[in-house]
């Protein structure tokens, strides 16, 4: 195999243990039926695919129900998972911008929108849409894999962190949280080994402030 060849195959095999993770996780088992949907498959492919990933101990059979996997350990390990979070009342391209600069520092990304109490504890008001309508927006984005309501308490928000196990938490450029402060809360909970990045993507005068205090100028009721 040539180099070009074998980058080809790892980038698909991403994708193939990346269905299989999603599945997995939000429907503790899958089918091939399913399996084929996600990634638009044939029936035959994905009966093939699952088959070569069996044979790499990346996906397993279950028992109950019969006939349905679930990815391996092994099978994660082969995926880099990346976390970020915010607030995301009004989505925009600074939203889109900052969520494209975190994907791209792996394979799975989980977004946790901060719950309302917290939005109107740090901001001092609630917020325009209520956390579920901020999801379900975040939700039809295809760079966002997963979507995680945020804690009320802001102190758990580590707990989050240790259920998902991510590799890699991105800070927005304009996220108050420090590095330093993250790593320290990390350290503490023992997840030394999760990589913190801070983005410097910034698109000038796209902020969900300056989106609310034109629509509060132009009252569009």
């Amino acid at each position: 195999m040539t180099s070009a060849t074998v980058e080809s195959f790892h980038l698909l095999l991403k994708d193939f243990l990346k269905a299989a993770y999603l599945l997995t996780h939000s429907q503790q088992s899958f089918s091939q039926e399913n399996f084929a949907n996600k990634l638009n498959r044939t029936a035959d492919e994905a009966k093939a695919l699952l088959s070569v990933l069996l044979s790499l101990n990346m996906v397993k059979l279950v028992g109950e129900p019969t006939g349905h996997y679930q990815i391996t350990t092994g099978g994660q390990n082969n995926l880099q998972f990346v976390m970020t979070g915010g607030v995301f009342d009004i989505l925009h391209l600074g939203h889109l911008k900052t969520l494209e600069a975190a994907r791209s520092q792996g394979d799975i990304l989980f977004v946790v929108v901060a719950s309302d109490k917290t939005v109107e504890r740090n901001k001092g008001r609630p917020p325009m849409n209520k956390l579920q309508n901020r999801m379900d927006l975040l939700e039809h984005l295809d760079i966002v894999d997963m979507v995680v309501p945020g804690a009320t308490d802001p102190q758990k928000f580590i707990e989050i962190v240790a259920f998902y196990q991510p590799d890699v938490i991105v800070l927005g450029y304009d996220q108050s949280l420090s590095e330093s402060r993250l790593l320290e809360m990390l350290y503490e909970k023992g997840l030394s080994n999760v990589e913190v990045i801070r983005l410097d993507v910034s698109v000038p005068d796209e902020k969900s402030s300056l989106k609310k205090s034109k629509i509060d100028i132009h009252s569009f009721d």
